[in-house]
């Protein structure tokens, strides 16, 4: 069975090119473009990865990535997450462990990297 990846990011660029690359590389993929929608996704769906933009409309990044840390179903709680963002010197290697995140990368996105990583944590 496919590996299920969420994407929640709202360059359209980067959902095209992530879901062509992704399912190309035979994951089952879903992108979201609003933060607002991230929890109602996790808790309704399985993911095996979530690679998460730090900045998102209705949502921070970091703030999403500990409340998914904080859910009840340990298996959602410890969905490996790569967090992706153009303005990582805002945050620090500390920030992003005290969130939960497992790996981040930064924007522009170098894709023979994500893809290594969600190979890594899924």
């Amino acid at each position: 069975m496919a590996k299920k990846i969420l994407l929640a990011d709202d360059s359209p660029v980067i959902q095209t090119l992530s879901k062509k690359i992704f399912q190309g590389q035979g994951y089952d993929f879903k992108g979201i473009k609003s933060g607002t929608k991230v929890l109602s996704e996790i808790e309704g769906g399985n993911y095996d990865v979530l690679i998460l933009d730090i900045i998102l409309p209705g949502a921070n990044g970091m703030e999403l990535a500990k409340k998914i840390r904080g859910l009840k179903d340990s298996n959602k709680a410890n969905i490996p997450i790569i967090a992706i963002s153009g303005n990582y010197k805002n945050y620090s290697k500390t920030d992003f462990d005290e969130a939960g995140i497992n790996e981040y990368l930064i924007k522009p996105l170098d894709y023979d990297a994500l893809v290594n990583a969600v190979k890594k944590h899924s």
